[in-house]
């Protein structure tokens, strides 16, 4: 291969096609094991604008009315009633309200508590002694409505539009 490239080819051809090469099949490889296309500000600054996104939505999110199910997985008809109707909501009400539930079933509690922490709601998770519970709370996680038990699909609904106000 080498002896075609030497007899064929003059110098200034095989000069071209080594920095034909070079130039672009170089960093090609390079981004594979570098950290070139952040240095270029290529690949990688898509990564970047998808953590801004995230950042940008969980903060937008934040801002938003939080509605929290706390349910028990041992609550099969109370919770089993009120968990389609907080699905539906969740669809009338589409990006204007943050729609969530935490399983507050023994031996969950971490994980609970982590999410709680997580929706700005931590204070409020160890005050629950019943299930189920729907939290309501404004876009600064002040608590508005806490309704026990289960209720029809326009109480919720009520409630929650009015939070949003």
């Amino acid at each position: 291969m080498t002896s075609f490239f030497t007899k064929t080819l003059g110098f200034a051809n095989r000069l071209f096609l080594f920095a034909f090469a070079f130039a672009f099949a170089l960093p090609l490889l390079l981004s594979q094991f570098l950290l070139l296309p952040d240095f270029l500000g290529l690949v990688a600054s898509g990564q970047k604008n998808n953590c801004a996104l995230a950042a940008e939505k969980e903060q937008a999110e934040s801002s938003k009315a939080l509605v929290v199910m706390m349910f028990d997985e041992h609550c099969v008809l109370w919770c089993g009633k009120v968990r389609p109707i907080m699905k539906e909501l969740a669809g009338e009400f589409g990006e204007r309200v943050v729609i969530d539930e935490v399983d507050a079933s023994k031996g969950k509690d971490k994980e609970a508590a982590d999410k709680c922490k997580r929706l700005g709601i931590l204070s409020y998770f160890k005050d629950v002694e019943a299930v189920p519970v729907v939290l309501i709370f404004d876009g600064k996680r002040k608590l508005v409505k806490e309704l026990n038990g289960p209720k029809t699909k326009e109480f919720y609904k009520a409630a929650i539009e009015k939070a949003i106000k």
